[in-house]
């Protein structure tokens, strides 16, 4: 599932089909879903899309299509659970208004906030219902804890190699750092024709402007407590994030 060149090289491609012409984005949060999103659209012939499920989400789509690749993307979880905190998508005033420390302790309990976000909810009405893409799939129970859900999603994302269909996986941090290398690593194992032209990097800020329900929010640390890191390693399964190339002591 996860080669062991993941650890050092940072992104896999796995194509069980001719090569692809279209792509969807998943990944948590505060991932990069949105970076990768648009620089493989500015620089592959391949078509962006969002028709296969909720991107944040765990997987649910009816039918994957052989034309389509699925694109994973993850990031640090400590890095991760610090933007989490400080863009707190979905997460109810109560959520919003506590420190880092009790944040990625308390119970998971994100709500349909905003219709422009969820079709559905536009549609059909539930907006402040309970956010179902952030509940367990099978149980339907609220995670304990945003890094119970960070196991969870990342169960989800790995999920794709068992579902037949061709799969990028990247680690965020390392497309950034080489984001050519990457490119050509993805038509290559596409089957895509090698790419011509200059890179067109992404410069824009992307993703929305993060707009709290509270007047006062308190402050995101620059890093991880003692105890937080603790309570991080305590809680994430650390085997597979090791094979995801990520160490966290």
């Amino acid at each position: 599932m996860i080669d062991p060149e993941f650890r050092d090289i940072g992104w896999q491609v796995t194509r069980p089909h001719g090569p692809p012409t279209r792509f969807q984005v998943f990944g948590e949060r505060s991932s990069g879903t949105n970076f990768i999103k648009r620089l493989l659209g500015r620089n592959s012939p391949l078509k962006p899309v969002e028709d296969f499920g909720w991107k944040h989400g765990f997987p649910l789509m009816t039918a994957i299509p052989k034309d389509l690749a699925v694109v994973c993307t993850l990031r640090d979880a400590r890095s991760w659970a610090l933007s989490m905190h400080a863009k707190p998508w979905h997460c109810p005033p109560a959520m919003q208004a506590m420190d880092f420390a009790d944040f990625i302790r308390a119970p998971w309990r994100t709500v349909a906030d905003r219709k422009r976000y969820f079709p559905q909810v536009a549609e059909h009405g539930g907006l402040g219902q309970p956010l179902q893409h952030d509940r367990h799939p099978i149980t339907g129970q609220a995670f304990p804890n945003l890094l119970t859900l960070r196991r969870a999603k990342l169960q989800g994302l790995l999920s794709h190699y068992r579902r037949g269909c061709t799969v990028v996986l990247c680690r965020l941090e390392s497309v950034q750092a080489a984001p050519e290398a990457f490119l050509d690593a993805v038509h290559a194992g596409l089957g895509l024709p090698p790419r011509d032209g200059e890179l067109r990097p992404v410069h824009k800020r992307l993703g929305s402007k993060f707009q709290p329900a509270v007047e006062t929010r308190p402050d995101t640390p620059k890093a991880l407590s003692d105890p937080d890191l603790a309570f991080l390693r305590q809680t994430l399964d650390l085997a597979t994030e090791a094979r995801l190339g990520y160490d966290y002591v």
